[in-house]
């Protein structure tokens, strides 16, 4: 049995949507939260100088994006085929554009900088991917409200991921978005990620 070792630090962050693909497809894996001590040790011996890293089999690979859909498409959380799996990356890709932004405004330090951001943020990016994101999620029409099959794939755990940081600022966000709340739901009633959202370690991000 392939052994898996994700490391990265005590939060969601980053690693957070490979935890949950290892979570829903039931896949064992060491679950490896690094202090700034041991990271600082650890960082010159990796192959990028980042977080998070996937160790399979003691190797190990960076990359938040390629690990996360290394991981669904190993334990079928991903598209059926290549061109499946092409369209589930850019729709990945779409969801990253947001929490790139998202981002800058958290660790933009300059609080007058930070709320013109945060201001351009709300009512500009949100509103354009969001738009974006829930004509995807209706079209497909699917029973779970899924964005791509019949079916969940790490696209909608992605989502779910950066969701909980944007409703934890603004929990009537998605109010006017009903294909992405039914989306929401559906994830958070899939009961290996019910149990995962319950057991984890509680972090500030």
């Amino acid at each position: 049995m392939t052994k898996y070792t994700l490391i990265y630090f005590n939060a969601r962050g980053r690693a957070e949507v490979t935890r949950l693909i290892f979570a829903q497809a039931g896949v064992e894996y060491e679950d490896r939260r690094l202090t700034s001590e041991q990271w600082a040790e650890l960082k010159p011996t990796t192959p990028t100088g980042n977080l998070p890293l996937l160790e399979v089999d003691g190797k190990a690979f960076p990359g938040s994006g390629p690990i996360a859909r290394f991981a669904a498409e190993r334990h079928g959380l991903a598209g059926a085929n290549d061109l499946e799996n092409l369209k589930l990356a850019g729709l990945v890709d779409t969801i990253g554009d947001l929490r790139v932004k998202m981002v800058g405004v958290y660790f933009e330090k300059d609080e007058t900088r930070k709320a013109e951001l945060k201001k351009e943020f709300v009512e500009t990016h949100v509103p354009r991917y969001l738009g974006i994101l829930e004509k995807w999620a209706g079209a497909n029409n699917s029973a779970g409200g899924w964005f791509y099959g019949p079916k969940v794939t790490y696209a909608d755990l992605e989502f779910f991921v950066v969701s909980g940081y944007l409703k934890k600022d603004a929990p009537t966000m998605f109010d006017k978005y009903p294909a992405l709340t039914k989306l929401l739901t559906s994830v958070e009633n899939l009961p290996n990620i019910a149990k995962w959202l319950k057991e984890r370690p509680e972090t500030e991000f």
